[in-house]
């Protein structure tokens, strides 16, 4: 069983104050919605929690472990940022390729896109695919690592509702493999997932 806390987490970004005295505890198996209107600093929770920002005030611990004196931490959890993750200049099945290189791990490019049923994008340049294509390819990263944690920036942006649904059942599954998830998100999860607050 694993355990992710928050404890009075403040964070300025300059002079301004983006979050102020978060508390939130998720354990294995379990997602957290994160809902707030644009600049209420979502983005910023997030890249805090992933250890891309380490000037804040108050504690993270996994497993009882400050996130930011753990050296194994950033091999525990996996970032899917809003911008796709992936190289233009590439075809998809390369960008899997480069995948496969960073994180070591072979794995059946037929049967990940058709997780999203893209399987006929594979030999395509990513810069000829629509917004909604490269989400979905962005969001196979994750199949390439072992981590127990996702940290996801509005992964149902550009998604359509079956790619949406997709998705959920994805996160879902990861949870009943005792993964934790938290997704930032504007749009109305509340029925889907039972923990959800607002910043």
């Amino acid at each position: 069983m694993n355990e992710l806390k928050i404890e009075d987490l403040t964070c300025y970004r300059g002079e301004n104050l983006v979050l102020k005295d978060l508390n939130t505890k998720l354990k294995s198996g379990e997602t957290l919605v994160i809902r707030g209107s644009n600049g209420s600093g979502k983005t910023t929770f997030l890249r805090v929690l992933s250890n891309f920002i380490k000037s804040y005030k108050g504690k993270i611990l996994f497993n009882d472990q400050n996130v930011l004196e753990d050296s194994y931490y950033r091999y525990s959890f996996n970032f899917i940022g809003q911008k796709n993750s992936l190289k233009d200049n590439l075809s998809v099945k390369n960008n899997l390729r480069l995948w496969e290189i960073i994180y070591q791990k072979k794995i059946s490019y037929s049967k990940i896109l058709e997780e999203f049923n893209i399987t006929h994008l594979i030999e395509r340049d990513v810069t000829s695919l629509s917004d909604g294509q490269k989400k979905c390819i962005s969001l196979l990263r994750l199949n390439f690592t072992e981590s127990k944690i996702w940290y996801l920036d509005e992964p149902f942006v550009y998604l359509d509702e079956e790619n949406s649904q997709k998705l959920i059942q994805k996160i879902k599954n990861f949870n009943n493999n005792n993964g934790i998830v938290i997704i930032t998100s504007n749009i109305n999860l509340q029925n889907t997932f039972t923990n959800e607050i607002k910043i």
